[in-house]
């Protein structure tokens, strides 16, 4: 049993104003101890920071460095010696409701395996008889991943342990040890696909990603880029082509990318709708620009 290993839950937030407070308050309410919470706020102006409970600690970012650069700053500061070190870490969106047996469950699965990351059953805030998604598979072409089981009705097809490729970056348990192994999140990508990236190196290592449906997370969903679909376009392309720069894609799959592309932009295109065509080629050349970490 796990219970006795302690949790170090990271919740990511800006501008949350509307959701932050729901889900510090079902990760107080977890079963699981022992359990640290500690809220990294990227310099929010809406005063989602104003209602939290007291046992909540609250990091303040001078900026906006997105959701890779607020979660380095703990890692940093475990690395570093200046807070415990846990033995796992749970990474939150501020949108997200954990079920309260949903820690302890997957730190029970993790008893005994290499260290390795672990994410549950994402449903749906509103609507939690459906999916928000369950797993993903690296398709390297313009959107870079296909997510399974998005917005699907909740069912048994759903229900089978599974190593994937793609977990969703809205709630993971991973061990300290993977952070050893594969380093920090690369704060280049800002928003979207952070995760993709994080759990692509985190195999390259040797670390596996787990989908585990037997436990629970609820999402609000885009909550961050609600009202400005396009943004999300931008950024979603706009990082596809980076991690496949970084990764060295290579001959065999820039093709794939190229077709794929063009047959987003030509659908679009024969819809009239100018400005996501403007926001998915403004995002591949923003993609093709950057500067590559290696």
């Amino acid at each position: 049993m796990a219970a006795d290993a302690d949790v170090l839950a990271i919740c990511v937030n800006w501008n949350g104003k509307e959701v932050l407070g729901s889900t510090v308050r079902a990760l107080l309410a977890s079963a699981y101890s022992p359990l640290h919470a500690v809220v990294v706020d990227n310099a929010s102006t809406d005063d989602s920071l104003g209602s939290l409970p007291r046992e909540v600690e609250i990091v303040r970012m001078a900026e906006n460095r997105g959701y890779g650069a607020a979660i380095n700053r703990i890692w940093q500061e475990v690395q570093s010696g200046k807070r415990p070190r846990p033995r796992y870490y749970l990474l939150l969106n501020n949108d997200i409701q954990v079920d309260p047996e949903m820690i302890g469950r997957l730190a029970n699965f993790a008893v005994g395996k290499s260290p390795a990351i672990y994410g549950p059953k994402i449903l749906q805030w509103h609507q939690p008889q459906r999916l928000d998604m369950a797993w993903g598979s690296l398709r390297w072409d313009h959107v870079l991943a296909d997510f399974k089981g998005k917005h699907a009705p909740d069912g048994p097809a759903w229900n089978d342990v599974r190593v994937v490729d793609v977990l969703q970056g809205s709630a993971l348990l991973l061990d300290a040890g993977v952070v050893d192994s594969v380093g920090f999140f690369d704060e280049q990508f800002f928003m979207y696909h952070e995760e993709v990236d994080f759990l692509y190196r985190a195999g390259l290592k040797g670390c596996r990603s787990y989908y585990c449906p037997f436990a629970k997370a609820f999402h609000w969903g885009a909550h961050s880029s609600r009202g400005r679909p396009l943004q999300k376009t931008f950024w979603t392309r706009r990082n596809a082509v980076y991690f496949m720069r970084k990764h060295q894609a290579g001959m065999a799959r820039w093709p794939l990318f190229w077709a794929t592309l063009a047959g987003s932009i030509g659908y679009n295109l024969v819809l009239l709708n100018w400005k996501r065509t403007q926001a998915i080629v403004s995002g591949v050349k923003a993609g093709f620009r950057m500067p590559v970490a290696r």
